[in-house]
C-alpha cells in the first residue's frame, strides 16, 4: 500500500500544490505562462473513481490539466498534458526490471521522450489546446474508443 500511496503524493498532490502554489505568478506572466504535466499512457487502462495506483494518478493528472484549463482559461495561461512514450530510464528499468529486460533496445532515447515537452513549452500558445493532451507533436485523445475511463467532473 505504501507504494500507492507514494505515488499518489508525487503525481496527484505534487502536481497539485506546486500548480495551485504558482497560479498567482504565473497569471503575472500569462502571455508565455504554461503548464506542462507529465502523464502516461497508462492512464488509458484506467478511470478516474478508481483505487490510486499509478494508472489513475496518471488519469488524475489529465483530469486537473482539463480543470485548471477551464477554470483559468480567461487568465491566459495554457495547461497541457502529455505523454512521453515508453523512454529507456532508470524508472522503467526498476519498477518493470522483466518488461525493460524484454524490450531492451526498443524505448525511445530520453531525448525522444523529452521531444514533446520541449515543443509545448516552445510552441505559441494559439496553436496548442489548452486542457489537450499530447503525444509526438500532436493532440492525442485522452480516452480510447468505447473506453469506460470517461468520468464526469462531479465525480
Amino acid at each position: 500500500m505504501f507504494c500507492f500511496e507514494l505515488n499518489f503524493s508525487v503525481n496527484v498532490l505534487g502536481t497539485y500544490i506546486i500548480t495551485e502554489s504558482m497560479l498567482p505568478l504565473l497569471e503575472k506572466a500569462a502571455l508565455d505562462a504554461r503548464v506542462i504535466t507529465v502523464s502516461s499512457g497508462g492512464m488509458y487502462t484506467a478511470p478516474l473513481t478508481n483505487d490510486l495506483q499509478y494508472a489513475r494518478n496518471k488519469r488524475v493528472q489529465v483530469a486537473l490539466i482539463e480543470k485548471w484549463a477551464e477554470m483559468y482559461k480567461d487568465k491566459g495561461i495554457g495547461f497541457y498534458a502529455m505523454y512521453p512514450g515508453w523512454a529507456e530510464t532508470p524508472g522503467v528499468a526498476k519498477s518493470s526490471p522483466e518488461f525493460s529486460e524484454r524490450f531492451s533496445g526498443k524505448f525511445r532515447t530520453w531525448g525522444e521522450g523529452a521531444d514533446t515537452i520541449i515543443w509545448l513549452a516552445l510552441q505559441p500558445k494559439e496553436k496548442l489546446v489548452s486542457g489537450g493532451f499530447y503525444f509526438d507533436r500532436a493532440e492525442a485523445p485522452k480516452h480510447p474508443p468505447f473506453a469506460s475511463t470517461r468520468s464526469t467532473n462531479d465525480e
